[in-house]
């Protein structure tokens, strides 16, 4: 068929393309400038302004270079469709065809790139279940950069993944190992962070929807509170917990740490009720309660918060009752698998068996108990132990003991105990030559 187009074809030239330079300025295939010239395909209205540019001509002159007869169209249609090819009436750009279809298969690689194996997202569960366990029992320097770098990973992949299947997973992940986070700060004494990762565990947790997981962080902002001196925020996040929970060792937890802070608060009724409560809720945990480590509360932790709640309400006979609840929690962690022994809460135990022997005026009882304290290594001492120590040294100085030799030493040993590490000494300056 004779060329349609040599209008075209001799403008083109005229400017210096080449049909090939021509499809590069373009940004088409060659073949589809051939097409052009020889009538069997006209170009799309939105590419004729590129077109109109590269030729150095208007629209309208652009119009008249296009300009073929109809029957050199219907020719043009007719060969088109007789090769397998899509109808140039249609007006189709092949090439545009072709970019969609290949942004649709680039887009599907970066959604499936984004899914993660059933085994990697059950690995990561076994990494934090890990991590939980070995919170209870080891140095928190071990668990530190483990938790953060996981945690970084987990946090990638929610920002990068789409698969709503995969996604209540990965929030849950992300929930625990902020709550970890959260409890790491929380033990070193950094109560502004520890208060940042919890809120970020109670969001992910509120986006996987798992209300065991919403309970546990309620529990842990109590805590939080607790220790930071917020007592009303202690008692209201713990209260706030129990919406979340119905069965399991966190439904205990939660009336044990608001029994805590009530007591602290001087609310001695609302600190027996909610121990009460926390006794009928023990009663109903099952053995199947599948959470492991800090995600849990045993007995014996239980029996910890019972004895610091009734030492906190300050009369002798609820001082018995905690000497009965400390000695039980010590009994039950002894009886425990070593990695089931949390060493905080054994310490805790002891601190609180102490203060109660001094408030029934047994100073051999108390010193007892502190020289164990009081010989735990720098690294498993928590910001909560060390402010336990100290409180028990602050009321020894108010006792009728005060002044007695034997007082005098141990409140120098838990001096000693409560003072920061101290500093690394500076680099050495390396000499000039």
């Amino acid at each position: 068929m004779a060329n349609r187009r040599d209008a075209l074809a001799a403008r083109r030239e005229a400017m210096g393309f080449t049909q090939q330079s021509f499809a590069i300025r373009l940004r088409v295939e060659l073949s589809t400038v051939g097409r052009w010239e020889r009538g069997t395909l006209t170009p799309q209205p939105w590419r004729r302004p590129q077109i109109a540019a590269a030729l150095g001509v208007s629209l309208e002159q652009l119009d008249k270079l296009l300009t073929v007869s109809a029957a050199a169209e219907s020719d043009g249609a007719q060969a088109v469709a007789g090769s397998g090819e899509p109808n140039a009436d249609v007006r189709f750009d092949c090439t545009s065809i072709a970019d969609d279809a290949r942004d649709a298969a680039r887009f599907a690689r970066q959604v499936s790139d984004a899914r993660i194996s059933r085994a990697s997202l059950e690995q990561i569960s076994v990494k934090v279940r890990r991590f939980a366990t070995d919170y209870v029992s080891q140095p928190l320097s071990e668990l530190f950069v483990d938790v953060r770098e996981l945690r970084g990973d987990v946090f990638h992949l929610v920002e990068s993944n789409r698969f709503p299947d995969q996604m209540r997973d990965l929030y849950l992940a992300a929930s625990r190992l902020s709550g970890l986070q959260a409890h790491i700060c929380l033990d070193l004494g950094y109560y502004r962070a520890a208060r940042t990762h919890a809120d970020t565990a109670f969001l992910c947790a509120e986006l996987a929807g798992n209300n065991g997981m919403r309970a546990w962080v309620r529990g842990l902002q109590s805590l939080i509170a607790y220790w930071d001196g917020q007592l009303e925020e202690a008692v209201e996040f713990a209260r706030d917990g129990s919406r979340y929970c119905g069965h399991g060792s966190v439904a205990a937890r939660l009336p044990s740490l608001e029994a805590r802070a009530c007591a602290a608060r001087g609310d001695a009724r609302g600190a027996l009720a909610a121990l009460e409560r926390g006794e009928r809720a023990r009663a109903v945990v099952g053995a199947d309660d599948d959470d492991a480590g800090v995600f849990t509360f045993p007995a014996a932790k239980q029996a910890v918060y019972a004895g610091t709640t009734l030492l906190a309400l300050g009369d002798r006979a609820t001082a018995a009752r905690a000497v009965q609840e400390s000695s039980s929690a010590l009994q039950l962690y002894a009886a425990a698998p070593p990695a089931d022994r949390s060493t905080g809460d054994m310490l805790a135990a002891r601190l609180d068996l102490g203060r109660a022997y001094l408030m029934q005026d047994d100073l051999d009882g108390m010193t007892e108990q502190l020289r164990i304290v009081l010989a735990t290594p720098q690294v498993r001492r928590t910001a909560s132990i060390i402010k336990r120590a100290a409180g028990i040294g602050k009321s020894l100085g108010r006792t009728r003991y005060a002044h007695s030799p034997q007082a005098r030493e141990i409140s120098r040993e838990i001096a000693a105990f409560c003072a920061p590490p101290p500093a690394l000494p500076p680099l050495p300056t390396p000499e000039m030559t």
